[in-house]
């Protein structure tokens, strides 16, 4: 078990650090500030991977580690909202040009990724524990999942999000959230398509369906 906690840490940390490399370049962020984001992020790590790893050794039931991934959720959102923290590091900005704007940039930068950490370790634990119990497939779409995700955070997806708010110096705005709506309608379905797949699978499994490669080695 050992193992897979420190690769759900290590995951979960280069996932964490590509996002935030995306929005420090989208928001224009300075060293100082962004040192203090990894900072944050690799603390809130450590937690989550704790989090977790007590809640596989607890879990009777997957829903104890859904529990604690909402959890976790909740205490990234809470700490996020506490405007002390994110003025200390705001204060911390050398950057001319996002005085006034740059505490919804460190918001974002500290609760994307954190949230990140946990839709990764969330996956990954209940991988592990299923695995354990001889099944690894959840009905989750984690394709999708991944998929969506770096489209949003990739630099064209960061833009078209800043693009599609209403603005009267941005007569484009519109068609950007057209694109946004459309991305994100074509993901909605693809997330509805992979979750029908792993359902079937599942109901198969669950009902003792035979698997393809199984009729193959009978039928030999």
């Amino acid at each position: 078990m050992a193992g897979e906690v420190v690769a759900s840490l290590l995951l979960s940390l280069v996932a964490a650090w590509l996002a935030s490399l995306s929005l420090a370049e989208h928001f224009h962020t300075g060293a100082g500030v962004f040192n203090l984001i990894l900072a944050f992020l690799f603390g809130f790590a450590g937690v989550a991977t704790a989090v977790f790893a007590l809640a596989r050794v607890w879990a009777g039931r997957a829903r104890i580690i859904d529990l604690a991934a909402v959890g976790l959720a909740l205490l990234a959102g809470a700490i996020v909202s506490v405007p002390q923290l994110i003025q200390w590091i705001a204060d911390r900005s050398t950057n001319p040009f996002t005085v006034g704007i740059e505490n919804t940039h460190i918001a974002i930068q500290l609760l994307v990724p954190a949230l990140l950490i946990v839709l990764v370790q969330w996956g990954l634990a209940r991988r592990f524990w299923r695995r354990a119990r001889g099944d690894s497939l959840s009905g989750w779409p984690w394709v999708t999942t991944v998929i969506g995700a770096l489209v949003i955070l990739s630099p064209i997806g960061l833009d078209i999000l800043r693009s599609a708010q209403p603005s009267r110096s941005n007569f484009m705005w519109e068609l950007a959230a057209m694109i946004a709506l459309g991305v994100g309608a074509v993901l909605l379905v693809m997330a509805a398509v992979e979750w029908y797949i792993r359902a079937r699978i599942l109901r198969r499994r669950a009902l003792g369906a035979p698997s393809a490669r199984s009729w193959l080695l009978e039928r030999r």
